[in-house]
């Protein structure tokens, strides 16, 4: 028995033996960079846009919400982005619209301390009164923070509103961005702690769980708004600081300052770009239309049209690649974050620095 038995294994060994080997898996393709042109260009998708007014009984606020969508089945990743002092939901169509071409649903509350609807002109004289007024105002900032979590959690109302829109938000991928005193309250919401000021709370957060992702457009840096340097200890999730070297702080501060929410939060997803020439208004797109001219600095010419056009290009491309990487978990757009094609690209004008 126990012959056959070793004759029996020893026929099996010959036999799988004589089969010829099964071939290995191919290797997955390594994810590649896409051209940074590419993403600078309009997406396909047409963009389309819409207004509505979200109520949040709890405060009995009434907020106004400018949408820009993409047509197609969706479901789509939503950006919520808030503007500056003084500005409004309308104040960043153009950014809007582009990420919305590349399959975004971008919602654009209009906070309280717009200057629309105000009967106030928004001159450069009544914006800095906004803003001195933002800096001291933690009531402000806590409206601020309260919006845009409201807003990050009202997908489903927004598709109650806009018919085009039924079932195509992605609730579990939402991201959060903003420029300048927008980019301080959507860096509320990623866990940034403030020392509120008169014997308030120290190390106060606002920190929501929704958001994904936090562009950054032109952040306040510490010493200002109850920013220390422990604000960011917290902050975990991706982020992208993005700044130049004409955009100086309301304080004069050099424009570095304005990447400590980079430097000083957990390395990991951490982005920095710093683009030669731009000012605070260039990271918008508004000075990029044309016939625009604005100043760049004291005692030098204005910019053109076409050097704001690049400079807004690259905040475009490197916008659309962060968005893509954590909102999509696109492996070809995290590969162009990790490389140097848009310095490349630029002519070495923007630098992407991360960690």
């Amino acid at each position: 028995m126990l012959k056959k038995l070793v004759l029996v294994v020893a026929a099996m060994a010959a036999a799988c033996a004589s089969q010829p080997k099964a071939a290995a898996p191919a290797p997955s393709p390594a994810p590649v960079a896409p051209p940074a042109a590419e993403l600078a260009r309009s997406g396909l998708a047409v963009a389309a846009e819409a207004d509505v007014t979200l109520t949040d009984s709890s405060r009995s606020r009434e907020i106004p919400v400018h949408v820009a969508y993409p047509e197609g089945a969706g479901p789509f990743p939503v950006i919520v982005f808030s503007h500056g002092a003084g500005g409004s939901g309308q104040t960043f169509k153009a950014l809007a619209r582009f990420w919305a071409t590349h399959g975004f649903v971008v919602l654009a509350p209009t906070h309280a301390d717009s200057l629309a609807g105000k009967g106030k002109d928004p001159t450069l004289e009544a914006v800095r009164e906004t803003v001195n007024d933002a800096a001291q105002d933690p009531k402000g900032w806590e409206n601020r923070a309260r919006d845009l979590a409201f807003v990050c959690a009202a997908t489903a109302a927004i598709e109650g509103r806009i018919p085009a829109l039924k079932d195509k938000l992605d609730p579990a991928r939402v991201g959060v961005g903003g420029h300048s005193y927008g980019a301080f309250s959507a860096e509320l919401l990623a866990g940034m702690t403030v020392d509120l000021p008169k014997g308030g709370a120290k190390a106060k957060s606002f920190a929501d769980p929704i958001p994904k992702a936090f562009l950054l457009l032109s952040p306040p840096g510490k010493g200002q708004q109850g920013l220390t340097e422990k604000s960011w200890t917290a902050v975990d999730r991706p982020l992208m600081v993005v700044t130049g070297t004409l955009d100086k702080g309301v304080k004069g501060q050099d424009p570095s300052w304005r990447f400590d929410p980079y430097q000083l939060s957990p390395p990991g997803g951490k982005y920095a770009l710093f683009i030669e020439g731009a000012s605070h208004l260039s990271l918008t797109g508004l000075a990029a239309e044309p016939g625009t001219a604005v100043a760049r600095a004291k005692g030098k010419a204005s910019s053109t049209a076409e050097e704001e056009i690049e400079i807004f290009k690259d905040v475009k491309i490197a916008s659309l690649a962060f968005w893509e990487a954590y909102l999509k978990n696109d492996a070809n757009s995290k590969a162009f974050l990790a490389s140097d094609a848009l310095m490349t690209e630029s002519g070495g004008k923007a630098q992407l620095l991360r960690r």
